[in-house]
């Protein structure tokens, strides 16, 4: 009878001392799993660190950004002026909307405004029916129209009247009709 306990005992001994050995393994792995996840963590937070402090170099040296002020609408009464054709009368009659940076430039746009509707009746005489049919001939249109109203003004600056961030920023028809 002693024999047979022997048999019992020796896997119940061959058990105790594989379960240190595999509880050991993964000790080491989950030991090793923690540290190269948290090495390359403080790696990555390094990385993160220096990349940071090279943007916020070059956001000190960066320009500051110019504010965007909301944008002010200037109506101008409609124009109906005769066009530059020569065999036929054709008339435009249009309606100009500028779009300002600001309220500051509305005042001077207004105190400007005679000098600035007597450019454009220039400008829009000197155009044909041709020159204004197409989208194209409409588009440079309204880029001589911005560029007429940005011309120095009397008793400004011409840097400053022309500075598009600072002065009239776009024109808009409101009706455009060639007859």
């Amino acid at each position: 009878m002693s024999k047979a306990p022997a048999p019992a005992a020796a896997p119940a001994a061959a058990a105790e001392g594989a379960a240190p050995k595999k509880s050991k393994k993964k000790l080491f792995i989950a030991v090793g799993a923690v540290l190269v996840l948290g090495l390359g963590g403080a790696g990555g937070f390094i990385m993160m660190k220096k990349s940071g402090s090279a943007q916020a170099k070059e956001a000190a040296h960066a320009p500051a950004p110019v504010e965007k002020k909301p944008s002010v609408f200037s109506a101008l009464d409609p124009f109906t002026v005769n066009l530059a054709d020569r065999d036929v009368g054709h008339y435009l009659q249009i309606g100009l909307t500028y779009e300002l940076n600001g309220k500051e430039m509305e005042d001077e746009v207004k105190n400007q405004m005679p000098l600035i509707r007597s450019r454009i009746l220039l400008l829009l005489t000197s155009k044909t029916a041709v020159e204004l049919a197409t989208p194209e001939g409409k588009a440079r249109l309204a880029g001589e129209l911005i560029a007429v109203a940005r011309q120095p003004m009397e008793g400004t600056k011409p840097a400053a009247a022309q500075a598009p961030d600072r002065g009239i920023v776009n024109v808009h028809f409101s009706a455009f009709i060639i007859q």
